[in-house]
């Protein structure tokens, strides 16, 4: 319990103000109760005859009007600040780990699921969101009440005090055990949840493949996390209620205990009075209330660890850290230095040098899976080499502060994703403050500005999520302008059109054409046309390069690019059969 205290604690970090301040009302609101307590005393001498009710009138209605007034003030700010804290604190997770994702190297999401990821956001973090805050603030003021109304019951009466006591600690063992149950269960709630984010993600990526197959019966993954899930919320609700059914039964057990002893001191022994008789019951039931407020926020102890451990494991996740000492290029000449890269055992890239001039196209061509993607990735460090070393002017990219890194490079990547907002705002990415003047010359630079133009709303139409309500080679030119915008001095084409028709990528290379005078491009390519206006072709194979040289070069030459474009001839002569 502690523990998970402790995390609710560390996880509201820039609200401890606003969690403090519902704790205090919340002590406040049982300091309140106490005046209830007293004017029902004050009642009680009335019903014994011990003071004449015309006395004890005005005492009643004042404490009770002043129970009234601070318990509904205390209550309704405390519940205010509870929410606040839980909802803020949440926010600034969400934000936090949001910047936190930003600055990840891409290994990181091919190791961590997307939904997975969403789960955490979303589904746990709401979790947090409405009962980490609430917890504590119960835990606290619950087990601070009751303990309060025990050492005042041993005070007014030892017996009934350690027969309250005894039933206290029942109960506490009771909500342990339960607790312990609930954290052994919690994690595979919690991962049934996560995978069942993972598979309606998946579904809804793929509905298009669904329907096309009629597949009537839904996706069997998302059913199969449908199911486990069910079943994992049904084992923990299994677990958890017989011991809450026990600690119910725990408190009404000791509280008919301790009316029985009440009236057996009173009428066998004499030694209570009927007024201390009524103020130990009342004060008896009143100290497993809040104990059983503490006791139900307890239950949640469990899930609630669970949440918060998961936050704790993505947060601990660091991005690649900048090496020391500071260093900054020179010029825009990348060289890669007996550079390796591997995905675990599995070897990509082995003891690649190359050079790549500034101002120059270079193209890489090879079969898929040679390594050619995973090399443009670790030039802007969406990767950490494993052996070797890369430099851009001659300065180490781990050396590199992010910003100066980024800020060089522009990449076009091969799936493109465009946020659901004007055509504007999705160029803009690549420099938030352009004018419309800049975005309209970096369209056009990329040929998309008559397609957005023809558009009703021109810049201004705002896109559907990823895009969708454009085709896949306007998608591309979009994402293409967003680069020129940037204008940064080296530009990495990942497959940058594979989307486009003949024309389009005609307007494209054209366009790339005029850029390569004062960047540095390096674009993965699988046609010729792509290839046509390259300075350079690097040829990739196993993760070695296999052949370097021009275009015309390695035309006369056999190897990958000569038998690339005889193979290309070969298709271009192919006719379909129409059974004639």
């Amino acid at each position: 319990m502690l523990n998970t205290l402790r995390r609710i604690w560390a996880f509201s970090s820039q609200r401890h103000g606003t969690l403090v301040r519902a704790l205090v009302l919340s002590f406040l609101r049982a300091a309140f109760g106490v005046t209830q307590l007293m004017a029902v005393l004050a009642a009680v001498r009335v019903l014994c005859g011990q003071v004449e009710a015309a006395e004890a009138i005005g005492e009643i209605l004042i404490l009770a009007g002043i129970c009234v007034l601070g318990t509904f003030l205390t209550s309704y700010w405390e519940q205010i600040s509870t929410l606040q804290t839980g909802f803020f604190m949440t926010a600034d997770q969400r934000v936090e780990v949001g910047n936190q994702l930003q600055k990840m190297p891409l290994g990181y999401f091919n190791d961590v699921s997307s939904g997975q990821i969403c789960a955490t956001l979303t589904t746990t973090l709401s979790g947090v969101e409405t009962g980490a805050a609430m917890t504590m603030v119960g835990i606290v003021s619950g087990l601070f009440s009751a303990f309060g109304l025990f050492v005042f019951m041993l005070w007014y009466d030892w017996r009934i005090g350690i027969l309250s006591g005894l039933g206290m600690l029942a109960y506490l063992a009771l909500v342990q055990y339960q607790m312990k149950l609930s954290k052994l269960h919690a994690p595979k709630q919690q991962k049934a949840q996560q995978a069942l984010a993972e598979a309606a993600l998946s579904f809804l990526q793929g509905i298009k493949v669904t329907k096309a197959f009629q597949i009537t019966d839904g996706d069997r993954h998302m059913n199969e996390a449908i199911e486990e899930s069910c079943q994992a919320n049904l084992s923990l609700t299994n677990t958890s209620m017989p011991t809450q059914f026990l600690a119910s039964v725990c408190v009404a057990v000791f509280e008919s205990l301790i009316l029985f002893v009440s009236i057996v001191l009173c009428m066998g022994q004499g030694s209570v009075d009927v007024a201390k008789l009524l103020v130990l019951m009342l004060f008896s039931f009143l100290v497993y209330a809040s104990l059983h407020q503490a006791g139900s926020m307890l239950s949640m102890i469990g899930l609630l660890d669970s949440g918060l451990a998961e936050l704790e494991r993505m947060r601990a996740e660091r991005p690649l850290e900048q090496r020391m000492p500071e260093q900054t290029p020179a010029t825009n000449r990348i060289v890669f230095d007996q550079v390796s890269f591997s995905y675990g055992d599995h070897a990509v890239l082995q003891n690649v040098s190359l050079t790549v001039e500034p101002h120059t196209l270079t193209a890489l061509i090879g079969p898929s899976g040679s390594g050619k993607t995973t090399l443009c990735q670790l030039i802007p460090r969406f990767r950490d080499v494993s052996g070797g070393t890369i430099t851009i002017g001659g300065a180490d990219v781990r050396h590199m502060t992010e910003e100066e890194r980024m800020a060089r490079i522009s990449m076009v990547f091969q799936k493109v994703y465009l946020f659901e907002d004007t055509i504007l705002n999705n160029i803009r990415f690549g420099k938030p403050d352009a004018s419309l003047e800049e975005v309209r010359a970096a369209a056009k630079a990329a040929r998309c500005d008559d397609f957005i133009m023809a558009l009703p709303d021109g810049y201004n139409t705002v896109l559907r999520e990823g895009g969708a309500s454009l085709s896949g080679g306007e998608q591309q030119r979009i994402s293409i302008a967003r680069a020129i915008l940037k204008d940064a001095p080296i530009v990495l084409l990942d497959e940058a059109t594979s989307a486009l028709d003949a024309e389009n990528e005609h307007d494209i290379l054209a366009a790339l054409n005029q850029l390569t005078r004062n960047k540095t491009v390096l674009m993965i390519a699988h046609r010729i046309q792509s290839m046509e206006h390259a300075d350079r072709i690097l040829a990739l194979k196993d993760g070695k390069i296999v052949q370097d040289g021009t275009p015309d070069e390695l035309r006369k030459q056999p190897g990958l690019y000569a038998d690339f474009l005889a193979s290309r001839a070969e298709a271009a002569q192919w006719t379909l059969n129409n059974g004639r």
